[in-house]
């Protein structure tokens, strides 16, 4: 029986109502034969129970489990996108560093959440660790000179705690940070602003304005003008404005493996570029607020600052307002870290060189975000099941509906291997929201720093599950449509309602713009949703916002730019 619309045929009845009939046809065959209905049998009802329940099976195999392959092996052919889990992220912080180390995507954390249950993380970026310290944060704006919090006396002392000066010069708000740090400076290190989530105009200030190092005078020069970009997760990363144009850095093999869309605390969080030897500038207070400064610390640490610090300046565009009550912290060794985790799975094989299906770990709560590697028994490497360039020996795997599927490598005697060893990526989900401030508490790589630890400064938000079959093969129809591109109208409703069924509406303005010395198009697209389709809409919406604006930029005319606004209603 198909419903009206649908193609593809479900399974209505369920295991009870498919013994029910079983036993119908029974009465009727036993009447019919001996003219008399049977009496009750519970081993004759045990039976057809048991019977049923297979037949339901293949019922669900033959309408659910076929389809979702089908549809697996089309978008696999045809190389279009497949939305996976989000993640939920946060901020972690690491104390407790006594030399310089480098952590990657491959650095395991782990938080806990309410019930106990363990959750995986790993970073977002790739940053530095060292014994740095922020020595002092303060804002110029509106005539005062007041500190931010997060700064401590230097040598590991106390929170500076808040104060303000009159300043008699106007002057555009502007940021000043002292740091003290190794013989390295501030190469490739995590800055942490927390900013109220609502008060987006400071938080866009900050993402527009240059950051400037200060030389050994305290002044602002050329070749210590930084300008960010963003990286994974919404990452800032800073560049150096006279090398803005030269090519990002390769991407850690795991980033370019997942791609995280940008999360809610991505923006928060600020990566300085590699400082060479010749920008490794230190100074005294900058001569703007020098006679400032001093009268912002404690009466009994006056002078804490008057030896050199790596001084950073960051000048906010005139007119920002509320600086000083938007910023309510500033941390460093930072990085915004996702619910990705590492996980070794071992795949036992039969002796017939069988293919072996299998969903990893077991636990179908837990989401397959991709294939690290899969290793055989001999330690060779296998190989995608499309890769059609590899040997015919070779080991083979592919991802089918978050199962594993492994094809055994057989050497050239004929011999299967036994077993692999598959590395994988997971998500939780939504289940890895809400994990309280400080509960992303242990590193489980091991470190350099064996005093190394680890605090998360931010409740976790923004996982979620993958689409569902019924959606999953909407978008995969409405992607045909469109034909992978967007020109008309027409187009981008299509793209966009694919990419993320919850989408209501969708609005498309275009317009000119003056882009240096030329003129571009640039297409505004909106998109009405409601906030009560989302368990966490303030974090949920700013990733929506910015995969959905990548996912058409991939595919729109060369020439266009896109905008993309997402308008939840009140």
């Amino acid at each position: 029986m198909t419903t009206p619309g649908d193609p593809i045929r479900r399974a209505t009845r369920s295991a009870g109502d498919i013994a029910a009939e079983l036993r119908r046809e029974f009465d009727l065959a036993v009447h019919a034969r001996y003219g008399t209905q049977p009496k009750p049998d519970p081993v004759l009802a045990t039976l057809f129970h048991t019977l049923a329940v297979q037949v339901a099976r293949v019922y669900d195999e033959a309408a659910t489990v076929l389809p979702v392959a089908v549809l697996d092996d089309l978008i696999g052919a045809l190389d279009l996108p497949v939305r996976l889990a989000e993640p939920a992220q946060t901020v972690v912080s690491f104390e407790g560093i006594e030399e310089r180390e480098r952590l990657t995507p491959e650095t395991e954390l782990f938080g806990y959440g309410r019930t106990g249950e363990q959750f995986g993380f790993t970073p977002d970026e790739s940053v530095d660790v060292a014994p740095v310290q922020l020595v002092f944060a303060g804002v110029l704006e509106r005539g005062r000179f007041q500190t931010l919090p997060g700064a401590r006396l230097p040598d590991g002392g106390e929170l500076i705690p808040p104060a303000a000066a009159p300043v008699s010069v106007a002057a555009p708000p502007t940021i000043f940070l002292a740091f003290d740090t190794d013989a390295a400076h501030l190469s490739e290190l995590g800055l942490f602003i927390d900013i109220l989530p609502q008060d987006e105009t400071v938080a866009r200030a900050l993402r527009r304005s240059p950051w400037q190092m200060l030389d050994q005078q305290g002044r602002v020069f050329e070749d210590g003008v930084m300008v960010a970009r963003r990286a994974r997760a919404g990452v800032q990363r800073l560049r150096w404005f006279a090398e803005s144009t030269l090519a990002d850095d390769e991407p850690h093999p795991l980033a370019r493996l997942v791609p995280v869309g940008e999360g809610i605390y991505g923006s928060r969080v600020w990566v300085f570029p590699t400082v060479p030897p010749w920008r490794r500038h230190r100074s005294a207070p900058p001569p703007a607020v020098a006679t400032l400064v001093p009268r912002l610390l404690p009466p009994d640490h006056r002078n804490a600052l008057a030896k050199p610090f790596a001084w950073v300046q960051i000048p906010l565009p005139a007119g920002t307002t509320g600086v000083a009550d938007a910023v309510q912290r500033i941390a460093v060794n930072c990085v915004t870290a996702s619910n990705i985790e590492v996980w070794n799975e071992h795949i036992p094989f039969d002796r017939t060189g069988s293919v072996v299906t299998m969903r990893p770990e077991g636990n179908a709560q837990r989401h397959l975000m991709g294939v690290v590697s899969v290793t055989g028994e001999s330690g060779t490497a296998y190989v995608e099941e499309a890769d059609v360039s590899s040997g015919i020996g070779l080991g083979r795997y592919r991802v089918r509906s978050e199962r594993l599927e492994c094809r055994p490598a057989r050497t050239s005697a004929g011999r299967y291997d036994t077993y692999a060893m598959a590395r994988l990526l997971y998500c939780d989900g939504e289940r890895a929201n809400g994990i309280e401030v400080g509960d992303v508490r242990r590193i489980n790589s091991k470190l350099a720093n064996v005093t190394a630890r680890v605090t998360s400064l931010t409740s976790t938000r923004g996982g979620s599950s993958p689409l569902a079959y019924a959606d999953a093969r909407l978008r995969f129809a409405e992607l045909l449509r469109s034909r992978e591109r967007v020109v008309t109208v027409s187009d981008y409703e299509i793209a966009c309602r694919a990419f993320e069924p919850r989408i209501r509406d969708v609005r498309v303005t275009s317009a000119t713009e003056m882009a240096g010395p030329s003129v571009e198009l640039v297409d505004s697209v909106t998109v009405r949703v409601a906030r009560e389709d989302f368990t966490d809409p303030d974090a949920e919406l700013v990733r929506l916002r910015h995969l959905l604006q990548r996912h058409l930029e991939q595919r729109c005319v060369i020439g266009h730019r896109i905008v993309v606004q997402v308008d939840a209603g009140a």
